[in-house]
């Protein structure tokens, strides 16, 4: 099992989607987890988002990096261009992906708008899933 871990600022949107994500396409491969620097409520557009697309993560919780401070992993998962300069040092030794996708979080769109910006962060981060975990986790043969 290759454990990962999906960091984002908030934990509230865009590292449970990918989370959500990973799973689904590493389902029996990999452990997945997501945290944040300020974990914050999931954000529910998102949520919505990613039931739409038949994944549900309502059921996830905002949590803190420092939550996982004394676990191992395979790979860490940074979301946020921002974050990288403080990223703490991982347990293991894991290899680091750094990668940015929009904080929409806390952010006002029009109904509209907002879910077609949710809709694109959404297939943005499944297309990284699913070629995340081909690639590291589980060769597609």
């Amino acid at each position: 099992m290759k454990r990962i871990l999906v960091i984002s600022k908030h934990n509230a949107c865009r590292s449970q989607m990918a989370e959500g994500w990973l799973s689904y396409y590493g389902k029996g491969v990999a452990e997945v987890d997501s945290a944040g620097f300020n974990p914050d409520k999931l954000d529910m557009k998102a949520a919505s988002s990613m039931m739409d697309a038949v994944i549900d993560i309502t059921r996830y919780k905002s949590k803190g990096i420092n939550e996982f401070s004394d676990k191992e992993f395979d790979f860490v998962i940074c979301l946020d261009k921002e974050l990288e300069s403080i990223l703490p040092e991982f347990k293991g030794n894991p290899s680091v992906v750094k990668l940015n996708y929009p904080n929409l979080y806390e952010q006002n769109f029009e109904e509209e708008e907002g879910k077609k910006v949710y809709n694109n962060l959404r297939d943005d981060l499944e297309n990284m899933a699913f070629d995340f975990v081909h690639e590291f986790v589980k060769p597609l043969y």
